[in-house]
């Protein structure tokens, strides 16, 4: 049996692999919660378990204690996945392949493998990231930008009498109600409209450039409130890092521990 793991900045996520599908999935909140999170992947833990792919962006201390876990429940150790020049027909834009998040290149590289041509990532967690894979296999590079709850806590945090600022509306406010008629709404109409816009500039960039229009995946935590703001057609891939994961389960077992963790 093979599990693999999403280890994000704030929530662990699992399934298990079975015949190239995903099955049994679970999920720990772990950002303040490390423990509670790690017993609960313990528990889900199957009993015949030989292999655990990883994908970790939540540092070293993250990549030993599960080492540990994994070391102690299972007598196995966890494949930590690291982002190389190529991989599954996928062609890095970085020049410096570590450099960047491991999430985001297996999401490129589950994207490529869904989508018949262009495909274009948008992951919506406590950063908010754009990829762009062409339908050759080129991956053209992406953006960074910090989460709705990230630009709210900079305002706090380097401007006066700003304050805390609660979640953006359930619903996205049309015409002069975009405009925030207390600084709660202001701030967080903002941070919305500010990343939807320049997500929506991103893909319409992808595909002027590219003569055509891209397949749009949205994934992460935030995906369903970020979608709504959003004018991009978009497909919701809930667990597109455990699909891109996946495609590992296939490939002969490699150690990729990184002991530093990785880059967004």
């Amino acid at each position: 049996m093979q599990i693999v793991l999403d280890i994000g900045n704030t929530r662990i996520k699992w399934a298990r692999v079975e015949d190239g599908r995903l099955t049994s999935r679970g999920d720990a909140l772990h950002r303040g919660a490390l423990e509670r999170a790690l017993g609960q992947l313990a528990a889900a833990l199957p009993k015949n378990l030989r292999r655990a792919i990883v994908a970790n962006v939540a540092g070293a201390d993250m990549a030993r204690q599960l080492t540990e876990l994994l070391r102690v429940r299972a007598r196995i150790v966890p494949e930590f996945v690291a982002v190389r020049a190529e991989q599954f027909g996928v062609r890095c834009a970085y020049a410096d392949p570590s450099r960047l998040g491991v999430d985001r290149w297996i999401a490129a590289l589950a994207a490529y493998h869904l989508a018949p041509g262009a495909a274009c990532v948008i992951d919506a967690g406590t950063a908010v990231t754009f990829d762009a894979v062409d339908a050759h296999g080129l991956h053209l590079g992406g953006l960074i930008m910090p989460g709705p709850q990230l630009l709210a806590a900079a305002l706090d945090r380097d401007t006066s009498n700003i304050g805390a600022t609660i979640a953006p509306p359930a619903e996205v406010p049309q015409g002069l109600d975009l405009l925030g008629k207390s600084t709660d709404a202001a701030v967080g109409h903002g941070a919305m409209l500010a990343l939807a816009g320049a997500l929506d500039r991103a893909v319409d960039a992808v595909d002027k450039s590219l003569g055509e229009r891209a397949t749009v995946y949205l994934t992460g935590g935030d995906a369903a409130v970020l979608r709504r703001w959003l004018e991009t057609e978009v497909e919701l891939r809930a667990d597109l890092v455990l699909e891109g994961l996946a495609l590992f389960s296939d490939a002969p077992p490699r150690a990729h521990l990184r002991p530093k963790g990785t880059h967004a």
